[in-house]
């Protein structure tokens, strides 16, 4: 494993911030030519709510502007590329977190996709980026009892999202339990226990892992080729996608976490994560969802 990252703040005594909410989910087509934030968010609203996540494939960006992770700097234990841009790709996948920032609309988005030469590229968006035609499909789902919030973080001096529980008065979710938990893991957090740490504390049986977007301290995954390890160096790779499935057995949670990270040289790798061997870089949005309790509805 990579050895942990030291940040320029004060460490926070609570290293994982967990929320449990309701959520609910509907499927759309998004619109060529306008920002991809407001469209994520204009679903959110209709489902009347300012927070969530969202999975996006299929379709264009066009244009595109995104970063990739770098190395430290005199202020900072990680950082990013200088931005860079793209004219138009097709959008492989993405995972977005939303939210808001200074009581605005906001995101934070790593996504893969490729170019028109076929290389596949992936990065940190921001919010300058456009839907392209043909246009996207997204998954967007909104969260009740908690609001994503963006800001300035202490420890690492970076803006991060942080869930903080809000009341909800949606009359449907009366008498039921929450079917979801959203954190925000911290950083030197190994994110396989911080998943199995969440499922036990909300009593989560089985759980599917859902749209997470955050760093990592480098990586460690199985290789199925060779054998052993494969070690992504550091200090940073962004996730583009984790996914995986929280199951009991023999009276005992156990996890399998695969995942999809660009490295600080722009190097998309793919793989299962080594449960242990994982760190947390800056910060990690993490949705676990109870398996079967989720809603969708028609656009």
């Amino acid at each position: 494993m990579l050895q942990p990252v030291v940040h320029p703040g004060p460490v926070a005594p609570e290293r994982i911030v967990a929320v449990p909410v309701w959520t609910r989910s509907t499927i759309c087509e998004l619109l060529g030519g306008l920002p991809l934030t407001d469209q994520l968010h204009r679903a959110l609203s209709e489902l009347g709510a300012d927070s969530g996540f969202a999975e996006i494939h299929g379709g264009e960006y066009a244009p595109l502007s995104y970063c990739i992770p770098d190395v430290a700097t005199a202020e900072h234990a990680m950082s990013f590329s200088e931005t860079r841009q793209r004219d138009r790709v097709h959008l492989l996948y993405g995972s977005v977190t939303l939210g808001v920032r200074d009581g605005a609309a906001f995101m934070h988005s790593h996504s893969m996709w490729q170019t028109p030469t076929g290389a596949v590229e992936g990065g940190h968006l921001w919010p300058e980026t456009k839907v392209g035609d043909p246009a996207p499909v997204a998954v967007v789902t909104a969260i009740y009892g908690a609001q994503w919030r963006n800001a300035p973080d202490i420890e690492t001096g970076l803006p991060v999202f942080t869930p903080v529980e809000q009341r909800t008065t949606m009359e449907d979710q009366q008498g039921s339990h929450p079917d979801t938990v959203v954190a925000r893991v911290l950083p030197n957090v190994d994110i396989t226990e911080a998943v199995l740490r969440v499922c036990r504390e909300a009593g989560f049986a089985s759980a599917s892992i859902r749209a997470g977007v955050g760093s990592l301290v480098g990586a460690t995954l199985l290789d199925r080729v060779r054998g052993g390890h494969l070690t992504i160096d550091g200090p940073a790779t962004e996730v583009i996608a984790l996914f995986g499935d929280v199951r009991t057995k023999d009276g005992e949670l156990t996890v399998r976490l695969t995942s999809t990270l660009v490295d600080r040289h722009g190097v998309i790798h793919s793989g299962e994560l080594v449960p242990g061997e994982n760190l947390v870089g800056a910060t990690f949005d993490l949705t676990v969802q109870n398996i079967g309790a989720s809603t969708i509805v028609a656009d």
